[in-house]
């Protein structure tokens, strides 16, 4: 087995599963006890301070900023900056199961900006296993009580609009990680991040009541912060850098079975046949497009004996 691809699969495994718990814990967090636009503010300059320390000891790389500017700003823009804010502003005035529906989307935004941007038309083995694993990931969700009203319609549109820059993140920063390690390109990006995000979340940071801050609720900051602020980047990176757009944003769609999982091993949710059939068709729809990506030909291609 290619040990490339067991570290890929082994670090979007992980990344799933570190954002499994956090939509629900980002609604106990916001905005009772600290607003969006600090947390935002915070996660950045946080995961600066992380990438900067471990560039410290990973070996400090020199970077070509005027030779990729553009991809820079860019990069650290939808990618750190304005998705997370979309993303934390939207689950603060929506419900979490909402947010995680929507995120699903996610895979779908990958693809398509991907083959755009390299004037190339999808495969039908990518088209259909993304259907089948947005399908079999919406279901799964959607049997937990989402539930799209009136009220919740800015909270949607602020994590669906996240959904779509974060595509445009993961199609853009392949060519960064294939000319410098993961640890510059995110030590870089999110320095620049903290820029982008301060004039929101900086005052509010300052502003915060962190006194008021119960024990719990402060273990479950500061495991976003570092998890999912931090280590989710740096697997990301690596990821994208080995695979493809397409398969890192097709892993979002293991999310809801992780989190049904811990679900039923916690005791809050009971395993039903409809569960396993969805799970079936997420494990299934994800198997097309990592199948296609590592292989490089789609079905029609098989079928005509290449």
């Amino acid at each position: 087995m290619d040990v490339t691809k067991v570290r890929v699969h082994t670090a979007l495994f992980m990344v799933s599963l570190m954002y499994a718990v956090l939509f629900s814990w980002a609604g106990e967090i916001m905005p009772k006890y600290i607003q969006p636009e600090a947390f935002v503010w915070l996660r950045v300059v946080t995961a600066c301070i992380l990438f900067n320390i471990t560039a410290y000891f990973y070996g400090w790389e020199k970077v070509r900023f005027r030779e990729d500017w553009q991809l820079w700003l860019i990069c650290s823009f939808f990618g750190t900056a304005a998705n997370m804010f979309m993303f934390f502003k939207g689950l603060s005035m929506t419900k979490p199961i909402n947010g995680a529906v929507l995120m699903m989307v996610t895979p779908l935004f990958v693809a398509l900006f991907d083959h755009i941007k390299n004037k190339q038309a999808p495969s039908m083995e990518t088209i259909i296993g993304l259907v089948i694993g947005s399908g079999g990931a919406i279901l799964l969700i959607a049997g937990k009580g989402a539930h799209f009203t009136r009220e919740t319609l800015i909270g949607d549109i602020w994590v669906a609009v996240n959904a779509a820059f974060y595509a445009v993140y993961l199609v853009y920063v392949k060519k960064l990680v294939h000319k410098y390690n993961p640890v510059t390109v995110n030590r870089v990006s999110f320095s620049l991040g903290v820029i982008y995000i301060a004039p929101l979340g900086a005052l509010s940071l300052f502003s915060t009541d962190f006194t008021a801050i119960p024990s719990d609720i402060a273990w479950k900051i500061g495991y976003t912060l570092f998890f999912t602020s931090f280590l989710v980047y740096l697997f990301n990176a690596h990821a994208v850098k080995h695979g493809s757009p397409k398969l890192v944003g097709l892993y979002i769609y293991l999310q809801p079975v992780l989190a049904t999982l811990i679900a039923l091993m916690l005791g809050r949710d009971q395993l039903t046949p409809a569960k396993i059939f969805y799970t079936l068709m997420i494990l299934f729809g994800v198997w097309l497009v990592m199948n296609n990506d590592w292989r490089g030909f789609s079905l029609k291609d098989r079928f005509r004996g290449k």
